[in-house]
């Protein structure tokens, strides 16, 4: 799916990630991604839906379709995804960001901070996804983003995606996403830190695949450090097959 950043933005945040050092260590940690996931989402939820679609399908039913409804009586309004986002809040978030990656490359951070100081990062994003009705203030759809971005990354790939094949992933994350209790109770800064960590690493995963192409060592290592990254949030993108229904689990 992109382009998430117009093409002069997406040059930058890829010169950004070219040192050929911490570009693994960028992409994995993403900027205090593991911090913000776990203590939002809880862990594993996504991966044990798409698991439990392989075990109806190897028992020898039809493979359920992946953008098929779960009962509504146990599932939450998808409105709980949304968020009112706050520009101080997002002020707040981008900062730590940038501490948080002072960690392993400081010089990565202030090539961050720059790219920030540059105008709104969030509200460009969003100008980009919103012609393929998506939007920066919904939880499942900044996680689709991310979701197929990281998916691409593990394949050496950032190429655009058709937008039945986003809407489906994204029903696919809303549908998860809505039955982890911690979600549907968070408030509106908890969203929009999740949120923005999503389309933060999402723009940096898209912008080393960008700067790596044409190094098929350094394509290798960005693919897996995102498909690390997936690992921590119960993903094995590796068993995973993107198609216009979805994400469904491959045949290897």
């Amino acid at each position: 799916m992109r382009p998430v950043l117009p093409a002069a933005l997406l040059a930058f945040a890829a010169a950004m990630t070219g040192w050929p050092g911490p570009v693994t260590a960028q992409v994995v940690d993403g900027w205090g991604w593991t911090v913000i996931i776990p203590s939002v989402t809880g862990t594993d939820h996504i991966g044990l839906h798409l698991r439990e679609l392989a075990r109806q399908r190897d028992n020898g039913g039809e493979a359920p379709d992946p953008a098929a409804n779960a009962p509504q009586a146990t599932m939450p309004d998808p409105a709980v995804l949304r968020y009112t986002p706050s520009k101080t809040r997002r002020t707040a978030n981008l900062a730590r960001f940038v501490e948080q990656s002072r960690r392993i490359d400081p010089a990565g951070a202030a090539s961050l901070q720059t790219l920030f100081a540059s105008g709104d990062i969030i509200d460009r994003i969003g100008a980009q996804l919103a012609p393929h009705g998506l939007r920066v203030d919904d939880l499942a759809d900044t996680y689709a983003v991310w979701w197929i971005t990281a998916w691409q990354a593990t394949r050496g790939s950032n190429a655009e995606t058709s937008d039945r094949t986003n809407m489906a992933v994204r029903a696919q994350a809303a549908r998860a996403l809505v039955g982890i209790g911690t979600i549907a109770q968070a408030s509106d800064a908890a969203k929009q830190e999740l949120a923005e960590s999503l389309l933060i690493q999402t723009m940096l995963i898209d912008a080393a695949v960008e700067q790596a192409k044409g190094n098929p060592s350094q394509l290798a290592a960005v693919g897996a450090a995102a498909g690390q990254g997936a690992r921590g949030m119960g993903l094995d993108l590796s068993t995973m097959d993107l198609t216009e229904q979805g994400f469904v689990i491959g045949s290897e």
